[in-house]
């Protein structure tokens, strides 16, 4: 209308139909297209050749959209003045930004329409013939960049926030796969309260029916579904505090051995305000059950149900820390079955295990009010007892001790195995545990030297022979170290010469405290610990090395211990000191008890003659005291009979020893055997001996023990300078005795290992 009257007139008018025709086609297109979209079947993706044909498509329209208006200022500039143009460079202007924003999140039709417009107007401003349209060109130039810059920035922009929203999209999808899996495979539950902890409705797709947690109904408290316990305690603190608890397990009300274990926190509004708790149950029943299970199987004994060992020492640093009541006594019995070992190996160990488990019963039956009755492994058990006074612990440890050492009835067979009792009364509250159960055991091992099938009260004075016997352990290792032992003789004279044929060696230990201490005060120690076979050892070697300076015709003995007879450096040993010393194998004689034939005893019979072959002498010591001894007369050929000092002692007012003594003699000269008897103090008894043919006599009548050199007054002694040593001899077979190369050739090679 404004260039109706002027030369551009027709030209508009061809210019218009021609936009109108453009645009009737692209709308014609883009129907087409969208009926095409509406015949795809749901969820039929469209291929990315098709997506490219319709940018394509739809940049060549945008293009001949962009020459239809960069043709108008061709067709005005030419013929209008200087205000129509500025009109026509306001309509371009615009038409260039609308165009391009509208069609921006495609550049590339964004660009096809931005060009020919752009080229279109700069060209018509130089056909408008006026200087000031070169900078308006310029000007548009600098438009047309603008808006290509801003273009590409904006579709960067919605292209990344496209990207973010398909990834949070993919996110929401994946959490609700992972909701609807967690529903359909755990049995865990989703819950959720107010601010009075009443259960409320729950938002979230894993809610679902489950049966477990049908307690967790809409409208009930959720403190009200356990039943009482320090955990459920916990709990209300929480839901009173607003605190966040986790994995807290609590047992359901009214449902047996139902178990859940509850997680939860408290949620906020924006604003701050406590909405209620949010959290999740779980079902650990099954779990809680193997738990209980391996929780009882590591304080519970599997035979007999009773706690064990661990369980025993929770109850003593309980009791420890709980006083005792004015008046009453707690005390703990140490118990162990005396004849256990033999209902084992001959009724067998299924045997066994039911005579653990009666006595386990009868244990519970005499004390129905102890703390705990403890197995504490093996045949050991315990028991934690607190009575109203001493008395009454005295009445409840005797019923305890018949009713153990009545007879049991094992399927049918009547078994005798009756227990031994260590009693240790707990004087304070705060008592160390381990001094307690280290006294107990002194208890019950009195009770067991006591003849077994009793029990025993704990004292001080158990306690101090404990100390003394470590103490004297420990002393007795130092000593070998620090060369305290010494060794001491007693000579043993020939009835019929009156000669001094040999001597009995027995030792004595010169403490640095304690002064001298004999054998009865440190051997047995040394057996119990173990250092005895040392001691054997040093005792051998000394022995042979004090022979070396007594009469060729003096033979030496040295008493074995039932360990030593087992040590397999017995005969190495035997055999070095022979060799180094010189010394005829017939002048060292070994004492040995019947002690040391009660166990193992082919092993010992075995070793004794392999000793007996190198050509020692084997004399059976303190005979008629112990077991079955003519039982070991009968298997091993020994080469003396020593009569107990015993035996002798009575003789002068006994006529049953005088008897005994009489029958030994006879029994060892049936036997072709040597007879010496001990404990010779008085001359009846040298005479009585005398007379009825003994063949050697040992006593304080002929001496007491004493060192060698104090024994010179009765058979003569070679001074150390007088004996030759090993090394003054030819060491080659040849050069030796014949003795010598005797014992050379039945030792072997043993004798290059000491």
């Amino acid at each position: 209308m404004s260039f109706w009257d002027t030369p551009a007139n027709r030209l508009l008018g061809i210019w218009s139909f021609t936009l109108l025709v453009g645009t009737v086609v692209m709308l014609v297109a883009n129907m087409r297209a969208r009926a095409k979209a509406r015949k795809r079947e749901p969820g039929q993706a469209i291929s990315a050749r098709r997506t490219q044909q319709s940018i394509d498509r739809f940049t060549r329209f945008a293009s001949c959209l962009g020459l239809v208006w960069g043709i108008l200022p061709l067709l005005i500039m030419p013929f209008a003045d200087h205000t129509s143009q500025l009109a026509v460079s306001v309509i371009i202007a615009g038409m260039m930004f609308g165009g391009v924003i509208l069609i921006s999140r495609i550049p590339e039709a964004a660009l096809a329409f931005l060009i020919p417009t752009t080229i279109g107007f700069v060209v018509g401003l130089q056909l408008g013939q006026d200087p000031r349209n070169d900078f308006l060109s310029v000007l548009a130039i600098v438009y047309a960049s603008v808006l290509w810059i801003s273009i590409r920035w904006s579709y960067r922009q919605f292209v990344e926030q496209h990207l973010s929203g398909v990834a949070v999209q993919q996110q929401a999808q994946l959490i609700s796969l992972l909701l609807r899996d967690f529903e359909e495979s755990t049995s865990d539950w989703l819950w959720q309260t107010d601010t009075d902890g009443v259960f409320v409705e729950i938002p979230m797709p894993a809610l679902g029916d489950n049966a477990t947690f049908e307690a967790m109904a809409k409208g009930i408290r959720l403190d009200t579904l356990f039943e009482d316990s320090d955990t459920k305690r916990t709990l209300v603190r929480c839901l009173t505090e607003e605190q966040g608890f986790r994995d807290l397990v609590m047992e359901v009300d009214g449902k047996v051995d139902t178990w859940w274990s509850l997680t939860g926190k408290p949620i906020y509004d924006p604003s701050g305000n406590f909405l209620g708790f949010r959290g999740v149950a779980s079902d650990i029943s099954q779990s809680k059950a193997i738990e209980d299970r391996i929780a009882f199987m590591a304080h519970y004994d599997p035979l007999t149900s009773l706690p064990n060992r661990a369980c025993l020492h929770e109850h003593l640093e309980k009791a420890s820390l709980r006083a005792v009541e004015a008046g009453c006594t707690r005390a703990l019995l140490w118990l162990d079955l005396d004849n256990f070992k033999w209902v084992n190996d001959t009724l067998g160990h299924p045997a066994g295990d039911e005579l653990l488990c009666q006595v386990a019963a009868r244990l519970t039956r005499s004390a129905p009010r102890a703390d705990v009755v403890a197995r504490l492994g093996g045949d050991e058990f315990a028991v934690l007892v607190e009575c109203k006074d001493q008395e009454d612990l005295f009445t409840l440890v005797k019923r305890m001790s018949e009713l153990l050492n009545s007879p049991y009835d094992i399927w049918g067979s009547t078994v005798h195995c009756g227990a031994s009792i260590g009693v240790r009364v707990i004087e304070q509250h705060n008592m160390d545990i381990q001094t307690l159960l280290k006294h107990a055991d002194l208890a019950l091992y009195q009770a067991k030297e006591a003849g077994k099938r009793t029990w025993c009260m704990f004292s001080q004075e158990l306690a101090e022979r404990a100390r003394l016997r470590r103490e004297t352990e420990v002393d007795l290792h130092r000593a070998l170290e620090n060369n305290e032992l010494l060794m001491f003789f007693q000579p043993q004279m020939c009835v019929r010469t009156g000669k001094i044929v040999g001597c009995e060696t027995l030792l004595r230990w010169k403490h640095p405290t304690r002064g001298m201490i004999g054998p009865g005060n440190f051997i047995q120690h040394a057996e119990d610990s173990g250092i005895i076979t040392r001691l054997g050892d040093w005792a051998l070697r000394e022995a042979l090395s004090a022979a070396r300076r007594l009469p060729d015709d003096m033979r030496v003995a040295v008493n074995i211990s039932p360990l030593q007879i087992h040590s397999s450096s017995l005969l190495t040993t035997i055999m070095n000191g022979l060799a180094a010393n010189q010394i005829e194998p017939s002048r060292l004689e070994l004492e040995i008890t019947e002690s040391v034939l009660m166990s193992d005893t082919d092993f010992t019979l075995e070793r004794l003659r392999q000793l007996k072959e190198v050509g020692l002498r084997i004399s059976l010591d303190d005979f008629g005291t112990g077991f079955s001894s003519l039982n070991y007369l009968r298997r091993f050929p020994f080469d003396k009979l020593k009569i107990d000092k015993s035996f002798v002692a009575d003789i002068d007012h006994s006529d049953d020893s005088r008897a005994i003594t009489r029958a030994t003699l006879q029994l060892a000269k049936a036997l072709n055997m040597t007879c010496t008897a001990e404990g010779v103090e008085t001359e009846l008894q040298k005479e009585f001996l005398t007379e009825i043919g003994c063949d050697e006599l040992q006593g304080y009548l002929i001496s007491r023990p004493q060192p060698l050199e104090r024994l010179a007054h009765l058979f003569p002694i070679r001074e150390p300078d007088e004996v030759l040593s090993s090394d003054d001899k030819d060491l080659h077979p040849e050069g030796r005795t014949a003795s010598e190369r005797t014992v050379l050739e039945k030792s072997g090679p043993k004798l290059v290992t000491g």
